[in-house]
């Protein structure tokens, strides 16, 4: 098999000619198609085929996948957000769900950091600002992201970021039934079936992103399981060159209490709005490739 579920040249619903594979995650695949209809690359989200897992187990996640195109149609009108175009089933008796989207070009922030770390500061609040007027409007909408990772973050060549993966979102206020997010980026309340997840959680995790672009560490260790509540972000002492503003934001997003992180992305939007580049401003000779700071030089916030 060229790939875990489709070979390339396979075509779904009659319409979507696979043509390579992007990426892969524990549940689903990522493919790129051609869109034979309106003559357009697309990406395709398609769920495993059924082989050792159960038939219980195997609808589950086919719910998932379904959940997960309803959610994006809700968050459809969102600037930043990717847009689902369709979904189907893949034909065959194991054959799994599968959602189309509008194909993103550009890096996931993962590998932009990987090909600039540490980011430049400027940068990485860019990045941060550029999501926070994201899960703004997805916070109006009573969502939770819960799974912000820089995997789950593009970056396009003209600088616009985009979220992608809202496959775990909730609405805010429901009770962590079951635990959810990635290592490192998940807040202490995502680990406690008591807790009523808030916006504070996308709070966290962006306040992880924001250290792990500017000095290349996550904190708390970027363990598997919670922190403990005394626990110190950086035990070891936190790097020095750091700006005090920047130290004090990032250090309030990843407090182990949810009351004390900022109020809300709009609050962090506030405090990072001084660390942004103005309308107008040139880019700097050192900057990363692709450029969110083009976004806040051309004015766009403002639009």
């Amino acid at each position: 098999m060229w790939s875990d579920t489709l070979r390339q040249g396979d075509v779904l619903n009659g319409r979507y000619e696979i043509l390579g594979k992007l990426d892969k995650g524990g549940e689903a695949e990522i493919l790129i198609a051609w869109d034979l209809i309106s003559q357009v690359k697309v990406a395709v989200k398609c769920q495993f085929p059924q082989r050792f897992d159960s038939s219980a187990t195997f609808e589950y996640r086919s719910r998932g996948i379904r959940r997960e195109y309803r959610r994006l149609q809700a968050l459809a009108d969102i600037p930043g957000i990717t847009k689902v175009l369709d979904q189907g089933h893949v034909g065959g008796g194991n054959g799994g769900q599968f959602l189309v989207m509008e194909y993103v070009e550009g890096p996931t922030v993962k590998s932009w950091i990987k090909d600039h770390q540490p980011v430049p500061s400027v940068a990485a609040a860019s990045v941060l600002a550029q999501l926070c007027e994201t899960l703004s409007h997805v916070h109006a909408k009573g969502y939770i992201h819960r799974d912000l990772t820089p995997g789950n973050v593009m970056v396009q060549p003209d600088g616009r970021v985009r979220l992608l993966d809202v496959g775990i979102a909730v609405r805010s206020g429901k009770l962590n039934c079951f635990p959810g997010g990635s290592p490192g980026y998940a807040s202490p309340e995502q680990y406690d079936r008591e807790s009523k997840l808030t916006p504070q959680v996308d709070v966290f995790a962006l306040g992880a992103m924001w250290f792990e672009m500017t000095i290349c560490e996550l904190p708390y260790g970027g363990r598997e399981g919670p922190p403990v509540p005394a626990e110190h972000p950086f035990p070891a002492g936190f790097p020095g060159g750091f700006g005090e503003g920047m130290r004090a934001l990032g250090l309030a997003m990843v407090s182990h209490d949810p009351r004390d992180r900022p109020e809300g992305v709009g609050e962090v939007l506030r405090r990072l709005q001084p660390m942004l580049p103005v309308s107008g401003a040139p880019a700097s000779p050192k900057a990363t490739k692709p450029d969110p700071t083009s976004y806040y030089r051309a004015g766009e916030s403002a639009k």
